[in-house]
């Protein structure tokens, strides 16, 4: 199992006028940097006293075979959410739901990353991972 930080190239954009609520967005192309099963992808960094509110991944390139993986962080690999296919139609949105650990999200204390960890290897699939985040200062 290899440690995979893909971090880089994030934004925040405020929305709404609020300057409190933001969102993290870095599409990783698993085509540059493939990644085997149960790899540990570090997707997002979220800063400390931030209340994430809800997790996206959008399906830009589909991988071409059976894929699927879980988005979460150190505690729960799978919190925030179970199971995402990398294999279904482009444009496709998958997002932490009421049946997920943290279905109303999450707060975090310390600086934390987002992490995806895939079921199967990945070398085709583009997505975007985006974090819609509170700032709790």
């Amino acid at each position: 199992m290899a440690v995979v930080n893909l971090t880089g190239g994030q934004s925040a954009i405020p929305f709404d006028g609020l300057n409190k609520l933001y969102r993290i967005k870095n599409r990783i192309d698993f085509s540059q940097n493939n990644v085997s099963a149960s790899d540990v992808v570090h997707t997002a960094t979220v800063k400390a006293n931030t209340h994430v509110k809800q997790v996206y991944v959008k399906l830009i390139t589909p991988e071409g075979s059976t894929a699927t993986c879980t988005i979460g962080d150190s505690g729960d690999a799978d919190g925030l959410i179970a199971s995402a296919n990398l294999n279904a139609a482009a444009g496709t949105i998958t997002h932490n739901t009421i049946t997920d650990a943290y279905a109303n999200g999450r707060i975090y204390t310390s600086e934390t990353d987002i992490l995806l960890i895939p079921a199967h290897n990945l070398s085709n699939a583009v997505v975007d991972i985006m974090v819609v985040c509170q700032d709790l200062n």
